[in-house]
Order: structure tokens, then C-alpha cells, then sequence
């Protein structure tokens, strides 16, 4: 009799043969994960803004967390915390653009903490500026991370998850993957994709253990406008430094507890903020208006 087939140099982590037929003979529906003490949180760009109040809100319900980003400092930084906290934590430096890498990361988190119960996909850029101004180079970039990084991660993780008794996958779109918005044209795209992807792939694990949720976040005070590109990034790196920045846009911690909340009630879909929610009904009352949008941003940048 043949053996079972050997894995896949720099593939995914591959499961127990065991856990496999296990898993094929059970037919179950991703339920809410009402107790989340004890269980394991991964999430990706956990350095700073979103991530970091994740892995902090996780931990805060007694939730051990694997922090992953590609600044070791960062990563590091955030691990102190959720000690603090009184909960383990493990740092992990890693590029979500590298499938190879990822997988080395899903490894160590298990070799760590011994499994993975719920993955956040956070890790994610931004540009800004129109659309024929913007680099090939700057476009691959926000594909590589916003949409392979998301992809990168899932794959890698998803094997662990499938093992475990219950798991969850978190992805983070943005309110412009609920409707593209001009001068966003390429964040637009990665962001769109995010969303189709998730969506996707709650449908295909609907009869498993593992739910899937797509959260669209509107405008929040975060790093990720400092290292923005794009003809339109110093304009964008102001309003994220001016001082009105922390009264317009939504704090981190907002969309952490949102996070927290839909794993725990295997949500769908989490839009996060007054102009999410605007947008959001937007694309309901007048579908495929984002002209509108358009001729009034043009008319403020000029």
C-alpha cells in the first residue's frame, strides 16, 4: 500500500492523515466562538494601528497571541504587551509577500503555542493619486501585500485551523471594497479583491469548523497613510498627521472590538464607521454612481 504523499517543498503546512479522515467524515457548520480564554490568535501586520489592537483585544479576552510583521521591533513591541497583559505572546517577523515565509511562520506559531484557533489578515498598504500617475511598481506592491499577503496567510494557516476543534479567519477590506473610490483606484482593487475572496471562501467552508469574516473599516487613525505612495501620498500623509486626524478618523480599538465581536458570532461581514456605513448604503440606493463621487474629488484636488 502506498504511503501518504510527501509534502510539498515550501507548500502549506500539511495535515495529519489522520485529522484528514476525521475531518472529511464530519459535516458541521462554523459555529459562534462564544469562549475565545485560551485559544490562539494569529495576526498579521500586528506591529502597530489595527493589528496591534487586535492581538491587544484578543489577549484582553484571555486569548494567547502570535504576532506577525515584517518590522522586528514592532513585532516585538506588541509581544511585550500582550504579556502584560498576563497572556503569552510570540513575535514573528515575516513578509506576507512571500508564500515560503508565511509558511515558515504558521510552522513556528504551532511549534509555539501547539495549534491556531483564529487568523487575522491585517497586514496591508495604501496609495493614493490617479490612476494613470501610479507606477506598475507601486500597483504590484499593493497587490503583493493587500490581496497575495491576504491569500499567503489563509493558505498557510488554514490547515491548522481545519485541524482544530473550531477556527476563524479575519480579513481586512476596506469601505472602498464596498464601493471603488476615485484617486483609490489601485488600494480600490486590492480591496475589492479582499472582499470577493472572503466572501468566496466562507461560501466553500460553510459545512466546516471554520468561519470567515470580511471587515470593511472606514477612515481610522492608523500608521498606514506614512508609508502611503502614489502621487496623492504626501496629501494623504498630512490628514493623517494633522490634528483633526484622531477627532475624523475612528481609533484602532474600534475596529479591534468589532473583530473580536464577529468571531464571536461568526459574522459575515463587519463595516466599521459612520462613512463606512454611508458607503456601504451608497452602493444599495444608487449602484454604480461612484461618477458622482468622482467629479467632487476632482473638484477638490483640483
Amino acid at each position: 500500500m502506498a504511503g501518504p504523499a510527501p509534502p510539498q517543498p515550501g507548500g502549506s503546512p500539511q495535515p495529519n492523515p489522520s485529522t484528514q479522515s476525521v475531518r472529511n467524515a464530519r459535516v458541521c457548520h462554523a459555529s459562534r466562538m462564544r469562549n475565545l480564554r485560551g485559544r490562539v490568535v494569529a495576526v498579521t501586520g500586528a506591529g502597530g494601528g489595527i493589528g496591534r489592537a487586535t492581538a491587544l483585544e484578543f489577549a484582553g479576552r484571555g486569548c494567547d497571541v502570535a504576532v506577525l510583521d515584517i518590522d522586528a521591533e514592532a513585532a516585538g513591541s506588541t509581544a511585550r504587551m500582550v504579556r502584560d497583559t498576563g497572556r503569552r505572546a510570540s513575535a514573528h517577523v515575516v513578509d506576507v509577500r512571500d508564500p515560503g515565509a508565511v509558511d515558515g511562520a504558521a510552522a513556528d506559531v504551532v511549534s509555539e503555542h501547539g495549534s491556531c484557533h483564529v487568523v487575522v489578515a491585517n497586514a496591508g498598504v495604501t496609495a493614493a493619486g490617479e490612476f494613470t500617475a501610479e507606477s506598475l511598481e507601486d500597483l504590484h506592491w499593493l497587490v503583493d501585500i493587500n490581496v497575495w499577503g491576504v491569500v499567503h496567510t489563509c493558505r498557510s494557516f488554514l490547515p491548522t485551523l481545519l485541524d482544530a476543534d473550531e477556527g476563524h479567519i479575519v480579513t481586512l477590506s476596506s469601505m472602498v471594497g464596498l464601493l471603488g473610490l476615485p484617486h483609490n483606484v489601485g488600494y480600490s482593487l486590492t480591496k475589492g479583491a479582499v472582499r470577493s475572496f472572503s466572501e468566496a471562501l466562507r461560501a466553500e467552508l460553510v459545512t466546516s469548523s471554520v468561519g470567515v469574516t470580511v471587515v470593511h473599516p472606514g477612515a481610522i487613525h492608523t500608521g498606514i497613510t506614512d508609508a502611503a505612495r502614489g502621487t496623492q501620498a504626501e496629501r494623504l500623509a498630512q490628514m493623517g498627521r494633522s490634528r483633526l486626524a484622531p477627532i475624523v478618523m475612528r481609533p484602532p480599538s474600534t475596529v479591534a472590538r468589532a473583530i473580536v465581536r464577529a468571531v464571536e458570532r461568526n459574522r459575515p461581514r463587519v463595516v466599521v464607521g459612520a462613512d463606512a456605513h454611508a458607503v456601504s448604503a451608497l452602493t444599495r440606493i444608487l449602484p454604480g454612481r461612484s461618477g458622482v463621487i468622482g467629479r467632487l474629488t476632482n473638484r477638490v484636488l483640483g
